[in-house]
């Protein structure tokens, strides 16, 4: 009775084991195989990021979410290409953020197949969040976009190293272009406080001569000099945020100009080497509803029954296209009169005056808009813009 009852135990507990280092693979230093002697068919993993740490939450087949882990990024390498060994195939997710497309680069050289996802508030209805929380919601996500729910996640296309790099430099030169107005807008504001209401154009040397004399015969030599030697300093950040402006503007508009292609009038080389640089491939875009939404310049919606309520527009995507856009739709009633889709917006940029400032705002978002569909189609070869009633600069 007791060999029978020992043998039972045994077999029990053997039977156990294989159930808890199938829901645990990383229990045994074994790679892990089924009974049948074959790897897992998936491993799915949700990754929250971080610049010292990654919080990853794991889920093997269909079983459920093991209790996460916190590992340093090297260390998740290497857990990466482990898991590689346990599976027929691994399948990652990670939010884009500050840190780039390096850990996707790093993830595919392994031969694990990763998706990036728009970064956004994942604890919905938690009065507090954590990386454990954001790390299971991700896998959970994931876990319902495999399964054929594509709206799950909002999944990001990766760029080259090529094209992240050609992109830095027209982000590098809107960051000279930020500051140099920073700088300008500290003098402003020093010279509002000495009573000079309308500083205008302070930085040059004539108008800066005149508003120092102004402050001497006010408030007299001592408080002129002190403020004087305040706005040499301001000019000396102005000057070299101005030299490397300049210089990459040169920069942007002779690559513009290297690739001898025809331009619209009305879009500058610059504005288009910009718009260029942002989108990276023109040709990851399916649809026209794709190169929309991507420019955050979509109308929301708040409806429900009977009711429908319009909304502003989301805002989704990238922001330095959408305000790329939006200079250039303002310059179409001048330069492109003929523009197809102009043709219901005439009546709103006349001259006569007859609508208002909001409505011309509206319409300019309208054309905004549409213009990155019609450019989508111009650039990947669908039309031309004769087409589209553009007309190309002589």
């Amino acid at each position: 009775m007791n060999r029978r009852t020992s043998s039972q135990s045994s077999r029990k507990a053997s039977e156990d084991r294989a159930v808890r280092d199938s829901i645990n693979p990383l229990s045994t230093s074994e790679p892990a195989q089924s009974s049948g002697g074959k790897f897992r068919e998936i491993i799915k993993l949700g990754v929250d990021t971080h610049a010292g740490h990654y919080t990853v939450a794991r889920m093997v087949d269909h079983c459920g979410i093991q209790p996460t882990q916190t590992m340093a990024p090297q260390a998740f390498v290497a857990f990466l290409a482990k898991q590689r060994k346990l599976a027929r195939r691994v399948v990652m997710v990670y939010e884009a953020g500050p840190y780039g497309f390096s850990l996707f680069r790093q993830a595919t050289e392994l031969g694990v197949e990763c998706l990036v996802c728009a970064p956004e508030r994942l604890s919905r209805g938690r009065k507090r969040a954590n990386d454990k929380i954001d790390a299971r919601e991700l896998l959970s996500r994931l876990d319902r976009y495999l399964a054929g729910n594509t709206t799950a996640l909002r999944i990001v296309k990766p760029l080259t190293i090529q094209q992240e790099m050609s992109r830095r430099t027209g982000r590098e030169r809107n960051t000279y272009r930020k500051e140099r107005q920073r700088w300008m807008g500290r003098g402003r504001s020093l010279l509002h406080t000495l009573g000079i209401s309308r500083p205008g154009r302070w930085w040059e040397p004539p108008r800066l001569h005149e508003l120092l004399k102004a402050l001497r015969e006010r408030h007299g030599v001592e408080v002129a000099d002190q403020a004087n030697a305040e706005l040499e300093r301001y000019l000396q950040f102005i000057e070299l945020a101005t030299a490397r402006l300049d210089e990459l503007t040169a920069s942007l508009c002779r690559a513009a100009e290297e690739k001898k292609a025809a331009r619209i009038k009305g879009i500058g080389s610059l504005s288009s080497e910009l718009l260029d640089r942002e989108i990276g491939d023109w040709n990851r875009f399916g649809n026209r509803r794709q190169i929309a939404s991507y420019t955050g310049l979509c109308p929301g919606e708040d409806s429900s029954g009977d009711s429908r309520v319009s909304l502003s527009i989301d805002k989704h995507g990238n922001p330095r296209v959408r305000c790329l856009l939006v200079e250039l739709a303002w310059l179409l009633p001048r330069y492109q009169p003929d523009y197809k889709a102009l043709t219901r917006w005439k009546w709103v940029f006349d001259e006569t005056g007859k609508s208002s400032a909001a409505m011309r705002k509206k319409a300019v978002v309208a054309l905004a808009r549409r213009l990155a569909v019609d450019l989508w189609r111009i650039r990947t070869g669908r039309v031309g813009p004769a087409d589209l009633g553009l007309k190309l600069v002589a």
